[in-house]
């Protein structure tokens, strides 16, 4: 495990303060914000959760995701600078995983809103298969109308409450959001070393071969669209992240390093933070109060922590 380095970047003063927020409800339709101790009203829809949605829509989950600027937080090789370390809560033991995705060199199943996905932990004994679908929400994320919007068009395409296969995850990023449709199935891997993810080939044949019918039957496509992209797919990566476990603002959260550039000319590692909410309305907060954390430290880079974009890049066939 590599120690936490104890150089720091950036300033090391507390985290700034921010005005208490409470959401008392009235009979009128109107939700009064009260910031400490100045009401203003908003319209109830604006912060009403999705429970009481259209029937047959499903019930996501949601999770803020927001990336960190590896200058200000990692040193050269990756790991925690101390400073963002304490401030972050990072203990306990650092988890290793190795990631990779499969499609074709034309992007096909990415350009149909699929994402393939396999990935295992460096002491786990079966290979971690997704299966994952991405729908595009409106604007940032904020308004629940556009999240409705969202969950009423994959329910248009059969992912509704009645598919217990796939669970539905609300991601906002910083200014932008989506909805995902993930089925997660596991297979074993007695063949290979710890940590080590299947080759091309194999990776193919198990692309196919435990392929859910929803994307097996998409409709857009004809039959068998989606085994021929699988069968003649890349393996994008594979990468391997370390994932930190910390604490801000009273949140549990995540921290995840990946050997990826952001850009050029800079580091080349990916740091994001994930953290669970359990309502949109709670996701939203949260993702403003860890903003405005983070931005004063210099430790937040202002654009969309997306990785699999980055990850899925067109490339040469092998």
């Amino acid at each position: 495990m590599r120690a936490v380095s104890s150089r720091m970047r950036g300033p090391s003063n507390g985290w700034p303060t921010r005005p208490a927020r409470a959401y008392l409800p009235r009979q009128d339709g109107v939700v009064c914000t009260v910031i400490n101790g100045f009401a203003e009203s908003a319209p109830c829809h604006r912060f009403r959760g999705l429970r009481d949605a259209a029937a047959g829509c499903a019930e996501p989950t949601y999770q803020v995701k927001l990336l960190l600027d590896p200058a200000t937080v990692l040193d050269a090789e990756g790991a925690p600078l101390a400073g963002p370390a304490a401030a972050l809560r990072l203990a306990g033991a650092v988890r290793f995983e190795s990631a990779q995705y499969v499609d074709d060199e034309r992007l096909s199943l990415a350009a149909q809103r699929w994402i393939i996905r396999m990935r295992r932990d460096g002491d786990e004994d079966r290979i971690r298969l997704t299966y994952k679908t991405r729908f595009a929400i409106e604007g940032d994320g904020a308004d629940p109308a556009a999240v409705q919007r969202a969950l009423d068009i994959a329910s248009t395409v059969n992912f509704g409450a009645n598919d217990t296969n796939y669970a539905p995850q609300v991601n906002l990023g910083y200014a932008r959001a989506t909805l995902d449709f993930c089925n997660k199935k596991r297979e074993p891997a007695p063949h290979l070393a710890p940590g080590e993810l299947p080759g091309p080939e194999a990776s193919r044949a198990l692309a196919r071969d435990r392929m859910p019918g929803k994307l097996r039957r998409w409709s857009p496509k004809p039959p068998g669209w989606a085994e021929s992209v699988a069968a003649n797919s890349l393996v994008y990566g594979p990468v391997r992240q370390t994932s930190h476990g910390g604490r801000l603002l009273g949140r549990d959260l995540e921290m995840q390093v990946t050997p990826l550039r952001t850009g050029p000319g800079e580091p080349p590692w990916f740091a994001e933070i994930t953290a669970k909410a359990a309502t949109l309305r709670e996701a939203v907060d949260l993702r403003s109060d860890l903003i405005a954390a983070l931005r004063p430290q210099g430790w937040l880079l202002e654009r969309e922590a997306f990785k699999t974009d980055l990850i899925l890049a067109p490339r040469p066939r092998p």
